[in-house]
């Protein structure tokens, strides 16, 4: 065998050629994790499309059982909430809303009279709507506190993210479990390289040519395959011998937290598309008639004003018109009464992180597990064909010589 060894030393390459083998398929398989985004081929058998992005719509699903189930009580969100003083913040906003009312709607609705006003009246007036709008504000978002369940959903959210944008969740995967997938890839050249040296022995005593292409596909099955069970096994701690052993994600339980919860409250669960999904389905329906009964009765507050009293009954009318539709248009604009209470009213973030990182391990493996239990078979047989491939590359163009001495002896 030393004799072997001595004539062909490109038989010294196996293990290094394992080990790029193992680096290799595995990383091949993460990136088929993830993409391409979108469908690149013939459906439905001949193509490919990243197993994240291609499933992205049900993994959101899990992860909103998870989040609903464990994670988030939308309604516990609010308990001790102080609308009030949550109004108090909006104050330039309700400045701009008291101008506009003012401005638009007096000088449309009266304009003879309140130019008849001096500008101390007028700025009378404009303190007392200012005064009126935020006790309307304070009102509305206690409404929309204790009616929350009814006008958000959570899972309408995450679900409608991930059906507009696919990569986003395949973002969420790849941020929480970085450093999993880069163990993967290493793992795959030390897990090759310790294959590759008994295949290395093996060969210079018995050259079949069937021998590395066999090895190539165990090395390429056997990396992602043990990758995977280090990953996520044991889920506890487990004392052998002096060492105690656990899967690497769930060592990394509050890390893997704090950037789960931080993408979730800035990428997904964010204002504009909690706004978006509010408006555009029934909750937008319940929030409108919630606005419209605190509107209602604002304008009876004001229609017992003496300027109003001068109005006919169709300008009244026409004036609770125009109010209704300025604080209505104005509650879905960035910055506006809903904007601001979607991104400010409650911590998701830390919120998340905190019930994430006390999670059981169980429940924890399920962040991220599903993205690898989907189609796991898939990336573990594409690593076995990967390997068998370079194992034959690999008698073709390194071992042809040694081959063909073997067959003429």
């Amino acid at each position: 065998m030393i004799e072997t060894i001595q004539a062909h030393y490109e038989i010294l390459t196996i293990p290094f050629v394992a080990a790029f083998i193992g680096w290799f398929t595995n990383r091949v398989a993460i990136e088929m994790m993830f993409r391409p985004v979108r469908f690149i081929g013939f459906r439905p058998w001949l193509g490919w499309q990243g197993i994240i992005p291609a499933g992205a719509v049900a993994l959101a699903a899990k992860a909103t059982d998870l989040i609903t189930s464990r994670l988030i009580d939308v309604q516990g969100l609010f308990v001790g909430f102080d609308a009030q003083a949550f109004a108090a913040r909006l104050s330039p906003e309700l400045d701009r809303i008291a101008d506009t009312i003012v401005r638009d709607i007096a000088e449309k609705h009266m304009p003879q009279m309140w130019e008849a006003l001096g500008s101390d009246m007028r700025e009378q007036v404009r303190q007392g709507v200012r005064a009126e709008i935020e006790q309307v504000a304070a009102g509305l978002l206690s409404d929309f506190a204790a009616n929350i369940e009814t006008i958000f959903n959570i899972r309408r959210v995450v679900i409608g993210t991930a059906q507009r944008d696919r990569a986003l969740i395949a973002e969420l995967f790849r941020r929480v479990g970085h450093k999993e997938f880069r163990f993967i890839e290493i793992s795959g050249a030390w897990f090759g390289f310790l294959f590759g040296i008994p295949q290395m022995f093996l060969w210079a005593v018995w050259p079949a040519w069937w021998t590395l292409p066999l090895a190539g596909f165990l090395v390429g099955y056997a990396t992602n395959w043990l990758a995977l069970k280090l990953i996520f096994e044991p889920a506890e701690p487990r004392r052998i011998g002096p060492w105690v052993v656990q899967g690497l994600f769930h060592k990394r339980q509050h890390e893997v937290a704090a950037a789960f919860a931080q993408f979730v409250a800035e990428r997904i669960l964010t204002a504009d598309n909690i706004v978006d999904m509010v408006m555009s389905d029934e909750g937008g329906t319940r929030l409108r008639a919630l606005v419209a009964k605190r509107i209602d009765a604002l304008a009876d507050q004001w229609e017992a004003h003496p300027l109003a009293a001068m109005l006919e009954p169709s300008q009244r009318a026409a004036l609770r018109a125009d109010i209704q539709k300025r604080v209505g248009d104005d509650l879905a604009q960035p910055g506006g009464l809903l904007h601001s209470f979607a991104g400010q009213a409650v911590d998701v973030q830390g919120e998340l992180f905190s019930r994430m990182s006390a999670l059981d391990a169980l429940s924890f493996e399920g962040t991220l597990r599903p993205a690898f239990q989907q189609d796991e078979w898939k990336l573990i047989i594409a690593g076995g064909a990967l390997g068998l491939l370079a194992g034959w590359l690999q008698v073709v163009y390194i071992f042809e010589d040694m081959l063909r001495e073997v067959v003429q002896r």
